[in-house]
């Protein structure tokens, strides 16, 4: 089996007889926490915030108070 990424964000596998089958990742579910781009203790939302809770999921938080923002459920979807 081979593996090629693409440019796209998604793999290519290739099988010994030359079946193709591309994995796709894709966003299952966004759970955000009651506020915008702000915590309650006032921080602003910063690209560092988020962190790898799981496998599969994000966890958007505080870098102040460490509460959680919110939550990205994360998955993949393979297609021929």
């Amino acid at each position: 089996m081979r593996e090629y990424p693409r440019g796209d964000g998604c793999v290519s596998l290739y099988g010994d007889d030359d079946d193709l089958i591309v994995v796709e990742p894709i966003v299952l579910g966004f759970a955000p926490v009651p506020g915008n781009a702000r915590c309650i203790c006032g921080a602003p939302l910063q690209r560092w915030s988020w962190r790898h809770a799981t496998a599969d999921s994000v966890e958007i938080g505080c870098d102040r108070c460490h509460r959680s923002l919110g939550f990205i459920r994360l998955g993949a979807r393979v297609h021929r």
